[in-house]
C-alpha cells in the first residue's frame, strides 16, 4: 500500500551516527510495561558484485536512541543484533529496549534496604539511580509510604511495583530512557477513532471465560474484646456479577487478615478487574500521529495511558477507552501504521489494600464498582434486546 501520509523517518542513533534506512519497524509501548522495545530490520539484495560486503558496525550492548521523525521514543540499549547473508542478499535485525529494562532484569541491591516516609516517586528514584534511569511523577501519586522493605533477591521493578500497587499508580516509559509515575487514564488523547474516517482496521474480543457469577472472599482477622470466635476467624463477603447468568462461583482465600469491609473490597476488585479484562478492542490507523488523516496528520504521536473517544458502530463501541498499548509498524506492504490496544481502565485497577491503621474499611466496603456497567455487560444487554426484536 502506498504511503499517503507524510513519512516520518525512523532513526537509530548510536554515538551520534544516524541509521535511517530501516525497511521493517516495530516499536512497542504499553502501560503495564516499564520499558519500551524496538525491532528494526533491513533486507537488501546483492548487486552484480559481492566484493566488500560487510555487516553494519552495530553491536549488542551499545547505547542507542530511536526516533520517529523528531520525536524520541526509545533511549536505552541494543539487546541483540542478527546478521546473515545468502546468495539472495543480506538481512540485518536490531532489537533493544529502554534503559528502564534494567530495573526489570536486575536485582535491587541496597543497604539497609528499608525506608520510611518515602513517596512512590522518591522510592523509584532510589531504585532507579544505580541504573542511571531518571524518574518523574505526573500528577498526584499519593501519600508517602509509612515503611517499605526490599524482599530477599527481589528485582528492582518488582519492588517498585509492590509500592505502586499501594498507591494505585503505574510506572510507564517516558520515551527518553526514564520512567514516569502516574495514575491510569490520567491523560487525554487529542486524536479519536472514528469508523470510516481514520480507522483502517478494528476488532473486538469479548471473553467471558474468566468471569464468575459470584466472588466469595473468606478471611480471618485478629479477635478483640468485641469480636472473637467465629466473628473473627470466619470473615466472609461476596459480590455477584450480573453479567454471568449461569452458576460459576469463585472462592478466594484472603492472603492477609481482613474485616468484612476489606473482604468486600477484594471481591469487588476481583469482579471489576475481570470484567475490564474481558473486553479488548484493537484498532489500526494509517501513520504514527494523531489529529486526523491526510494533510492534517501533523499532530503528536499516539500515546499510551490516554483516554480517547471511540466511535465504531460496527463493533457497537461508542465510548471513551484507554489506550493501553501501542505498536508503531512500518513495512513495504503496509507502509506506516499504528496498532493500538484499547481497554476499559478498570482492567488495570490495583488490588485494594488495608488501611494503614490496619483496621480495614468496615461496613459494606466500596460499592461504586457495582454501579458501573462494563463493556461486556452492555454488549450482552444490547444483544438480548436486539434478539427480542427479531421476528421468529
Amino acid at each position: 500500500m502506498a504511503e499517503k501520509l507524510p513519512i516520518d523517518p525512523i532513526t537509530l542513533r548510536i554515538d551520534g551516527v544516524d541509521w535511517t534506512f530501516w525497511q521493517t519497524v516495530e516499536i512497542t509501548r504499553a502501560v503495564d510495561a516499564v520499558a519500551g522495545s524496538f525491532s528494526l530490520g533491513l533486507v537488501e539484495r546483492w548487486g552484480d558484485s559481492q566484493s566488500g560486503m560487510q555487516s553494519l558496525p552495530i553491536a549488542a550492548g551499545q547505547s542507542c536512541e530511536v526516533l520517529i521523525g523528531g520525536d524520541q521514543v526509545i533511549k536505552g540499549y541494543i539487546d541483540k543484533v542478527s546478521s546473515a547473508f545468502s546468495h539472495a542478499g543480506h538481512v540485518i535485525t536490531v532489537t533493544g529496549r529502554d534503559a528502564s529494562a534494567d530495573l526489570v532484569d536486575c536485582s535491587a541491591v541496597h543497604k539497609p534496604g528499608q525506608w520510611s516516609g518515602l513517596t512512590c516517586a522518591a522510592l523509584a528514584q532510589i531504585l532507579a539511580a544505580p541504573f542511571g534511569v531518571p524518574v518523574r511523577a505526573e500528577g498526584d501519586v499519593g501519600a508517602a509510604l509509612p515503611t517499605f522493605k526490599l524482599e530477599p533477591a527481589e528485582k528492582a521493578f518488582d519492588a517498585l511495583e509492590r509500592a505502586l500497587n499501594q498507591r494505585e499508580c503505574f510506572a510507564c516509559p517516558d520515551g527518553k530512557g526514564g520512567i514516569v509515575i502516574l495514575k491510569i487514564g490520567s491523560r487525554t488523547s487529542q486524536g479519536k477513532f472514528k469508523q470510516s474516517v481514520n480507522v483502517k482496521e478494528a476488532s473486538l474480543e469479548c471473553d467471558i471465560s474468566k468471569r464468575h457469577s459470584v466472588y466469595i472472599v473468606q478471611a480471618q482477622k485478629p479477635g478483640n474484646d468485641h469480636e472473637f470466635g467465629l466473628a473473627a476467624c470466619a470473615v466472609t463477603s461476596s459480590i455477584k456479577d450480573e453479567a454471568v447468568t449461569r452458576y460459576r462461583p469463585m472462592l478466594i482465600k484472603a492472603e492477609n487478615s481482613a474485616d468484612s469491609g476489606t473482604a468486600r473490597q477484594r471481591a469487588a476488585w476481583e469482579k471489576t478487574v475481570r470484567a475490564g479484562r474481558s473486553v479488548t478492542a484493537r484498532v489500526v490507523v494509517q501513520g504514527f500521529r494523531q489529529l486526523g488523516v491526510g494533510a492534517e496528520q501533523q499532530g503528536p504521536l499516539w500515546e499510551i495511558n490516554s483516554m480517547t473517544e471511540v466511535d465504531i458502530p460496527y463493533l457497537r463501541l461508542q465510548q471513551r477507552l484507554l489506550i493501553s498499548k501501542i505498536v508503531f509498524k512500518r513495512s513495504i506492504q503496509s507502509g506506516s501504521i499504528t496498532e493500538l490496544e484499547l481497554r476499559d481502565p478498570a482492567a488495570f485497577k490495583p488490588e485494594p489494600k488495608k488501611l494503614k491503621d490496619g483496621k480495614g474499611t468496615g461496613g459494606k466496603g466500596n460499592l461504586k464498582v457495582e454501579q458501573e456497567m462494563d463493556i461486556q455487560t452492555r454488549l450482552a444487554s444490547d444483544a438480548t434486546k436486539a434478539n427480542k426484536g427479531v421476528k421468529k
